[in-house]
């Protein structure tokens, strides 16, 4: 071999800074599955721009990962609508400048950030450039009437090929590009992006469960349908009180939670699988929830909407899904109560296992990959 193939990652960074621990990023715990799961996650070269080294310890450091280069971004918004459009052009030009040459492929997990770099490198080596697509600010997530959608789509036209985390969510974006983009556009994007699904880390059987809890794993927002599911709760606990709410909000300090959020992931992950069953209470939000494949991987069933990509994900027969709010509460009570019986989702995690979902995202590999492959083996 004569040298090792780089990549560099165009981050995606939704959850850092004082206030928030980073560890819990769905990017850096997708980028940590990764490295984790894929032979070139763990034998290629990775070079990762980090904004929050002074506030916690990264999950990816390089004493785990030794072929991951962090590098020190700074001066990154936290909040995500404002993070996606200002684009740190001083980073990347210290980046390309010193860097460049040593690139393979560019991995960009933002898409609004991905147009801006190419303008950025324009007299530089123009390495091919593939990515995910996290989040999409159209009005099915909840998007703000002024928003990135354009500049996502403008980006996402950069890539040899981009995942999303659903069929589901690929058809929405598709359908909010063909109110603005001439169909060829649309045609191309919808060559562009593939559902490549999110996984779980493990798929470990129930080992027992605190009966009647409730964990919603979620953050706060209108998209989550948080403030719908703990005003239901404390209807419920009007009813009766004899049920618990775990949750990773911290705040919210209601007679019936508990707070179970963790800086270090084996210990969330093993106090959530002591819940009864977990909730997905979304509300305009049509992409796959990260939270969800936490409680599949420790054994929790999840009560989900038959909307948006769950049916998708779960599979139609899944006994778990509800219609609206009224049916919700209704099966929230039956499942405390035991009359509807707890399911095993052993299975449903196994499908969804990071080392056979990853495989799916690098049948790209068969075109630019396998290119990059041969040519550093001769």
């Amino acid at each position: 071999m004569k040298d090792t193939p780089t990549c560099l990652i165009i981050p995606n960074y939704t959850n850092f800074g004082m206030a928030k621990d980073i560890n819990r990023d769905s990017f850096l715990l997708v980028f940590k599955s990764f490295l984790d799961n894929t032979e070139i996650g763990k034998t290629w070269k990775w070079i990762l721009p980090y904004p929050d080294f002074d506030n916690h310890p990264g999950i990816i450091n390089q004493f785990e990962y030794p072929n991951v280069e962090l590098v020190k971004m700074d001066g990154l918004d936290p909040f995500p609508p404002k993070m996606r459009v200002d684009y740190p052009h001083k980073f990347f030009n210290r980046i390309i400048e010193k860097h460049q040459s040593r690139f393979n492929l560019i991995w960009s997990h933002l898409p609004e950030w991905t147009n801006l770099y190419k303008i950025t490198r324009i007299y530089n080596a123009n390495q091919p450039i593939i990515g995910y697509c996290h989040w999409s600010e159209i009005p099915e997530n909840g998007a703000r009437t002024d928003n990135s959608f354009w500049t996502n789509i403008r980006g996402i036209l950069q890539m040899k090929v981009c995942g999303v985390n659903s069929n589901y969510q690929k058809s929405v974006i598709l359908k909010n590009a063909a109110l603005d983009f001439q169909p060829h556009i649309v045609e191309k994007l919808d060559e562009i992006i593939q559902p490549w699904y999110l996984g779980c880390d493990t798929a470990t059987p129930s080992q027992g469960y605190d009966e009647k809890t409730i964990v919603f794993n979620h953050r706060e927002g209108v998209y989550t349908g948080s403030k719908w599911f703990f005003e239901t709760m404390d209807e419920l606990w009007k009813e009766r009180q004899d049920f618990k709410v775990y949750t990773t909000l911290k705040e919210m300090g209601k007679p019936y939670t508990k707070y179970i959020g963790h800086a270090d992931r084996k210990v969330y992950l093993n106090q959530l699988s002591r819940a009864h069953f977990g909730v997905g209470t979304f509300q305009g939000y049509s992409a796959w929830s990260m939270s969800t494949t936490d409680g599949f991987s420790v054994g929790v069933p999840y009560l989900l909407p038959n909307d948006f990509c769950y049916p998708e994900m779960v599979g139609n027969d899944y006994p778990l899904l509800y219609n609206g709010k009224k049916e919700f509460k209704e099966m929230v009570i039956k499942l405390l109560d035991g009359d509807i019986p707890r399911p095993d989702v052993t299975h449903l995690a196994e499908s969804l296992l990071w080392e056979s979902q990853i495989k799916k995202y690098w049948n790209v590999e068969q075109n630019f990959i396998g290119n990059l492959r041969t040519e550093f083996n001769d």
